[in-house]
Order: structure tokens, then C-alpha cells, then sequence
């Protein structure tokens, strides 16, 4: 998504900038809603942190997320946004995915070994939890402290 800044030196006016980067987000918001919407009606979906330990700080960023990704290679759909805590200010990936079966947790964490991994299966189907779930999903991938949001492609058939 184009900065403030790109837009600017796009030549764009600063107010109509501002406008366009507004739509754009609202655009992404609804995107991201509307997906997370059809996740959460699956059976199988989990919410998942994934957590650095002191150890791997240094690690480059996108080692951590291309350890995330392959873990998550078994799902049938996945968002994923890195965040900062607000206290610490410490890198976390919150993650919604769904499965075609009941997760196996041992392949989670054999392949992500970074630090620890937080699974919170999401059972009710009622429209209240689900509500919660989406508000709550979406508003790490959204707020100040969040990064980037990452989403699953659909996998082609026959591969």
C-alpha cells in the first residue's frame, strides 16, 4: 500500500493524498474483515501467537516469518500480522488459521522453534464469540503497534 509520502512525491495534492490513503485503508480493513469472516465459519480454526524468545532476538525479520509461513503450510487459510507489545515493544505474530482437520500442535512447534507458540482453538460458532473473535483479530492487525498483515494464497489444484 502506497505511504502518504509516495503519494506526495506522486505529485497528488496533500488533501487528496490524505483521502485516497484513507479509502485505501478502508478498502483493506473491509478485505481483511470480510476474510476473516469466512475463516472463522470453518470447523477447525485456531488463533495463534507466535512468540521470539530472548535467544533469537537477532534474528532478521523475515526468518521469523518464513518459519510461520512453513508451519502454517498445512492449513487451509491463514492471516497473520506482526505486532509489537505495548509494554515491552517486543516483535509477536498473532496468526488466524483454519484446517481441514483438528490441528496437531507437535508439528506447530517442531518447525517453529524461535520461541513459543500460543494456540487457542476457537469452538463456538455462536455469533457473539465470533464477533469477538473477528473484533479482537482484527484489531491487532490494525492497531498503532501492528506491522504487516500476511495472507494465504488458495493452493492450485494439483499441487
Amino acid at each position: 500500500m502506497k505511504t502518504l509520502e509516495d503519494r506526495l512525491q506522486e505529485g497528488q495534492p496533500i488533501q487528496q493524498a490524505i483521502t485516497n490513503l484513507n479509502k485505501s485503508y478502508q478498502r483493506r480493513d473491509g478485505r481483511l474483515k470480510k476474510r476473516l469472516e469466512n475463516m472463522l465459519q470453518k470447523e477447525y480454526v485456531y488463533f495463534i501467537t507466535f512468540t521470539i524468545a530472548p535467544k533469537n532476538y537477532g534474528l532478521k525479520y523475515n526468518t521469523y516469518l518464513r518459519k510461520i509461513k512453513e508451519a502454517l503450510a498445512g492449513a487451509s487459510g491463514w492471516v497473520v500480522n506482526s505486532d509489537y507489545g505495548s509494554i515491552n515493544e517486543r516483535l509477536h505474530f498473532h496468526c488466524v488459521a483454519t484446517f481441514n482437520s483438528q490441528l496437531d500442535y507437535n508439528t506447530l512447534n517442531n518447525i517453529y522453534q524461535y520461541g513459543t507458540i500460543d494456540f487457542k482453538p476457537i469452538y463456538s460458532a455462536n455469533e457473539k464469540a465470533l464477533r469477538e473473535y473477528l473484533l479482537k483479530t482484527f484489531n491487532h492487525a490494525v492497531k498503532q503497534t501492528a506491522g504487516n498483515t500476511y495472507f494465504s494464497r488458495k493452493k492450485k489444484k494439483g499441487r
